[in-house]
């Protein structure tokens, strides 16, 4: 037991450092000032105000419940989604097996506190959105002692579902894809699809579950019929029992017994498949063919971003939800505005005709937010690991390096924007000029958003993770550049609906967007040549 607390604490300790306060790093200098808490409470404010906005009418009502239900669906669904990428990643072939499985301790115990810190996670990114949901719920409606009590268990058990889910296909993913010759481009594509399917029944839920609508009385009682967790916690909330409690924690722990057993009698198997390098002895020639030092780099940056999955799929989903959207919008219009009416779009009149008059800023709108959600150098400093000092001295200036990097991720992008790109202005009406713009803004935004990565990164550096998950969903400058990213897409989608509907026309819309695009890459160029190269330089691994 002595050996599992020890263990459960450095390795939460490590994981943990995201959120510590004023670290200093080996020059004595503070790692950072509380950034991620900053971004957590802008999420917790966001959360609080539409929640009190959904409270604004359902309270009165006497359904003011109903909030509850919703959100516990909606951060289910996004943690099963997170997780289904990024468990594979978290549990096999992490950078600490070597030093793990040599210590003294049971296999099984390792498996336990890789899991456990899993869900630790997830119980803290759940709470950023449920915790608001349920003060907002508490003001507005009467509650007493159980509510709090009921809410407490929620926060810490609801998780429990979607991290079993996401671990045993996780497990199944890593387990079939190390079968093959190109495992991980095997994992990478079925674990896309799982996300992808995901991502398409939450959006045909009212369609699957037709015929369970037609008997409920109301949303809650669909959604609580459908998904237990839900049900339960409502129930507790609005009906507080006893038996009730105790069922729920007993089927939450009872599922994640069941996930540890029949991980334990896998996990090892599929963690040495996973790790297998196949000699191929008949090769005993060696080419060395000499590159330029740009095309070295980006050849280099390439080899690591293919070989981590989880870094694969984080940066390539909003890629394919793009193209998929671009795809959806040409050849099945009708369709995909029927979809949009499951949200209430649709009910906006002529919301088609809108649609299709302002294509290229609709298209000009997805490239800036395919390209600012799909931050991939906000890793790559981290990725580094301890090799980083090795990279520190090579003979080649540091801007070099980091240009190297944003090269590399912008090259990952182009395909994807490219193709929507051409798939867009063969459908719909676009002018020569607009078709201009938008490939010059498809050049340019990528651009921009992966030095607002690799500044992240290089200010928010997490050089010794166990995992590539770690860095890429769990570190400081994925959080930076994914909140960014987020503030850069809705500022843009207010200031494109604003000057179009203030009558300003397309073609100045579009030039206007593509200015400010390059004026501020201009600014982060010029940034990471005053300032980024001597971050870079202060690094240590």
């Amino acid at each position: 037991m002595g050996k599992l607390t020890s263990l459960l604490k450095a390795s939460i300790t490590d994981g943990m450092q995201i959120f510590q306060l004023g670290k200093r790093n080996k020059n004595g200098k503070k790692a950072g000032p509380g950034l991620p808490i900053l971004l957590a409470s802008i999420v917790c404010l966001a959360t609080f105000g539409y929640a009190n906005m959904l409270l604004d009418s359902l309270a009165p009502a006497g359904a003011g419940f109903v909030v509850l239900t919703l959100f516990v669906l909606i951060t289910s669904i996004l943690t099963l989604i997170e997780g289904i990428y990024k468990s594979g990643s978290l549990l096999f072939n992490c950078k600490d097996d070597n030093l793990m499985f040599s210590l003294p301790i049971k296999k099984s115990t390792v498996l336990f506190v890789r899991v456990f810190k899993f869900y630790l996670f997830e119980v803290v990114y759940n709470a950023v959105i449920l915790v608001p949901t349920m003060v907002a719920y508490a003001m507005r409606v009467e509650v007493d002692w159980t509510f709090y009590l009921s809410s407490f268990l929620a926060v810490v058990l609801l998780p429990v579902v979607p991290v079993v889910i996401s671990c045993l296909i996780g497990g199944l993913i890593s387990g079939f894809s190390a079968r093959f010759k190109m495992k991980n481009i095997i994992q990478i594509a079925l674990t896309m699809i799982f996300a992808l399917g995901v991502v398409l029944v939450a959006g045909s839920l009212d369609k699957i579950i037709a015929n369970i609508a037609e008997n409920a009385t109301s949303i809650n009682d669909l959604i609580t019929k459908i998904y237990y967790p839900a049900g339960a916690y409502v129930g507790m909330v609005t009906e507080f029992n006893v038996v009730n409690m105790l069922i729920f924690i007993l089927i939450n722990v009872a599922l994640f017994v069941v996930m540890m057993v029949i991980l334990g009698q896998v996990y090892f198997r599929i963690n040495s498949r996973v790790k297998a390098i196949k000699a191929h002895s008949h090769k005993t020639e060696y080419l060395v063919k000499r590159r330029s030092i740009t095309s070295a780099i980006v050849s280099k940056e390439l080899k690591r971003f293919i070989s981590s999955p989880v870094f694969v799929i984080n940066a390539a989903f909003g890629l394919v939800l793009f193209l998929f959207g671009c795809v959806m919008l040409s050849a099945n219009f009708e369709g995909l505005i029927s979809f949009m009416g499951n949200y209430g779009l649709s009910d906006i009149p002529n919301f088609g005709e809108i649609l299709t008059q302002n294509a290229p800023a609709v298209l000009f709108g997805m490239v800036i937010m395919a390209s600012m959600m799909s931050s991939i150098t906000s890793s790559m400093i981290s990725l580094e690991g301890k090799a980083f000092n090795i990279l520190k001295t090579i003979p080649v200036k540091p801007l070099t390096i980091i240009m190297g990097k944003v090269l590399t991720a912008v090259l990952v992008m182009l395909p994807f924007i490219l193709a929507g790109d051409i798939i867009m202005f063969m459908n719909f009406q676009f002018g020569w000029l607009q078709i201009v713009l938008i490939l010059l803004a498809s050049f340019i935004i990528p651009v921009v958003a992966e030095l607002v990565g690799i500044v992240a990164n290089l200010k928010y550096p997490k050089m010794n993770a166990e995992s590539d998950a770690e860095v890429v969903k769990q570190s400081a400058s994925s959080l930076v550049a994914t909140f960014l990213g987020l503030g850069v897409t809705g500022l843009s989608g207010l200031l494109i609906v604003n000057m179009l509907s203030n009558g300003l026309s397309m073609d100045l819309m579009l030039g206007g967007g593509v200015m400010f695009f390059v004026l501020i890459c201009g600014g982060l160029i010029f940034y990471i040549h005053k300032v980024g190269t001597r971050q870079f330089r202060d690094i240590e691994a």
